[in-house]
């Protein structure tokens, strides 16, 4: 084209959309270098711990579980933490907050410190502290836990199949209330409000289960991986305990996963005959009762014995790993630890890691509780109370 000539209507919109176009380009491209600048500056500032009360002078005495609360302050959202034990990973989440239990054995010591993260990918470390593990004890339980209370009074099974085990099963529940037995000075709870288990045995090895359990679906418990189970038990006098093989005592969720519906049994038990505490950890390739080296076991008959448990779901290293969300695929809490158990206020370190199991035919989604009677005697009547017995997840 000639200078001089006007250009055409068409070529000016041409020359306006190179224009257009290039100040697109130039404030996109200004967007994205403030972005990156922003995002390059975005970091964890702060991280504040609540809960142990951790100091880098000197060694902090604390119980097993150890409680975890912390927060952390960022330009971006805080989108997780991790709890280090002598530089090992023992607990993470993905949520802008820490509340974490972790179970460590008493009479240990270690290093321990906290890492926060945020959107942009920025994290801080806390000072690394030195713990010392007194002792164990009992969480005490958030105040958003879900909680079960007095289970006892809710109706229970008896199950005699012959799947329960032994080699008969003769089991009854009777009724809780009596004149003498079991009202003693120490009843922790109503002489009407209870359950009472009774195996009147036809055969050497007779077994029976007793058991009640929640099955509301969608499951509320699904999400819930830390878990207080809190009951009184009462064997009478009149139950002979050279004929009592073993009294157990379980706790049970299923969770609904990806490859299936997985069971988790927390299966304790008095074996009476060794006076060992055993649990359902596994042994030579497989879950059976192995002692924990914890003893004696028989509580006393003729009076109330209180029993605390706490229970976790936790991954196959044995800690927890906790979602944004819980979900089928975002679970990875496959395994379960048992941490202490408590009887008559003294608190005992387990600590022992099993895997969970698929069943077939798979259950559906639950939590339940059960209580079994196994003798070691034909003809021979066992007895036991149940009070006050309560479930507390979180």
């Amino acid at each position: 084209m000639d200078a001089g000539i006007p250009r055409s209507k068409s070529a000016r919109r041409f020359v306006i959309g190179q224009i257009s176009w290039r100040f697109v380009c130039s404030s996109l491209l200004l967007f994205l270098i403030t972005w990156l600048s922003i995002s390059a500056s975005a970091t964890v500032t702060t991280i504040t711990i609540q809960t142990p009360a951790l100091t880098t002078q000197n060694i902090v005495d604390v119980t097993s579980p150890m409680h975890f609360e912390a927060t952390a302050e960022s330009s971006s959202t805080i989108t997780g933490y991790v709890v280090y034990v002598d530089r090992e990973n023992v607990y993470q989440n993905y949520s802008p907050s820490l509340d974490a239990w972790i179970t460590l054995a008493p009479g240990t010591t270690h290093s321990i410190y906290v890492t926060a993260w945020d959107s942009s990918g920025g994290l801080l470390s806390t000072p690394t502290y030195s713990i010392n593990v007194t002792s164990a004890a009992p969480p005490i339980p958030p105040a958003t836990a879900m909680r079960k209370s007095r289970v006892d009074s809710g109706s229970w099974t008896v199950d005699n199949n012959p799947g329960v085990g032994g080699e008969c099963n003769d089991g009854s529940i009777g009724a809780y209330s009596n004149s003498s037995d079991p009202n003693t000075a120490n009843s922790p709870g109503s002489a009407t409000s209870g359950q009472h288990f009774i195996v009147t045995s036809k055969c050497k090895y007779d077994d029976s289960l007793f058991y009640v359990k929640d099955s509301t679906l969608p499951s509320p418990y699904a999400g819930d991986t830390n878990f207080l189970w809190d009951f009184w038990m009462y064997v009478p006098t009149t139950t002979p305990i050279s004929a009592v093989q073993a009294i157990e005592a379980d706790l049970f969720q299923a969770v609904q996963m990806s490859d299936g519906v997985h069971e988790f049994m927390f299966g304790s038990q008095c074996d009476y005959a060794t006076n060992q505490w055993q649990f359902w950890l596994p042994q030579s390739g497989k879950l059976t009762w192995a002692n924990v080296n914890l003893s004696p076991c028989q509580l006393a008959p003729g009076s109330w014995h209180h029993l605390t448990y706490f229970l976790q779901r936790v991954t196959a290293t044995g800690y927890q790993v906790i979602p944004a969300t819980f979900g089928p695929t975002s679970d990875p809490n496959t395994y379960l630890r048992f941490g202490t158990l408590t009887v008559d206020g003294t608190t005992m370190f387990v600590g022992g890691l099993a895997n969970s199991t698929v069943p077939s035919p798979a259950w559906a989604p639950v939590v339940g509780i059960q209580h079994q009677l196994d003798s070691a005697e034909a003809n021979v009547k066992l007895e036991e109370y149940v009070n006050k017995e309560s479930v507390t997840s979180w």
